[in-house]
């Protein structure tokens, strides 16, 4: 009987462990779900704030309903990087043609912006369950959160069938253009880069100077 008890005890512990264990970055980019997130909205609550995020590998789609409704439809494998805007009865297309800043008022940032801020006012506050998991809204729309960011904000191109970007900050990406050189690297190339403008005269005297520190 107390072996049992045992037993019993490593199991709750060991399930706590993996249910515990964030998605990873391929997990998130190759799964495919839905979320629905809906809370009361203006007008003493009888205009609902309704946010789906749909999920299909590479293609997101998310829409967000109170009184209008606006769809954005991004997929992470396809050049250009575009997004695919329904509002008002239309569609329109809009390139990615570089990184958003504050002042660019162009419709891509424009609609970028509003993407970003309704996943963040109506999807990561309210959603509910785990941010880690992807089996709870939260953690649904936290996955759709960072890939929209890694594609749409720094214009990171996915793809299935190879190593994805690292969606968080403790490892390094895949892309190498992404990697900061080790300090080390920066200063011998910042060398190569002195010497290369330099005489033959002024180099030679440099790498003697060089010698002399060591």
């Amino acid at each position: 009987m107390s072996w049992f008890k045992y037993s019993t005890l490593i199991v709750i512990l060991f399930s706590s462990q993996v249910s515990a264990k964030r998605f990873s970055s391929d997990e998130c980019l190759k799964s495919s779900y839905e979320a629905n997130i809906e809370h009361n909205g203006k007008f003493f609550g009888l205009v609902k704030n309704k946010l789906t995020i749909k999920k299909e590998e590479c293609l997101v789609s998310v829409t967000f309903k109170n009184i209008l409704e606006t769809k954005w439809v991004v997929d992470l494998c396809r050049e250009p990087i575009h997004m695919k805007i329904h509002a008002k009865g239309s569609e329109s297309v809009y390139k990615r043609k570089g990184q958003c800043d504050i002042a660019d008022e162009s419709d891509f940032c424009v609609y970028w912006r509003e993407l970003h801020e309704t996943l963040q006012d109506y999807g990561l506050i309210f959603a509910k369950g785990e941010r880690e998991s992807l089996n709870t809204d939260h953690g649904k729309t936290y996955c759709s959160y960072l890939l929209l960011g890694k594609h749409l904000d720094e214009g990171i191109l996915f793809s299935k069938y190879r190593q994805s970007v690292e969606l968080f900050d403790e490892g390094n990406t895949s892309a190498e253009n992404l990697r900061p050189l080790p300090a080390k690297i920066k200063a011998k190339e910042q060398k190569k880069e002195i010497k290369s403008t330099l005489t033959p005269s002024q180099s030679k005297s440099t790498e003697s100077a060089d010698q002399r520190k060591f």
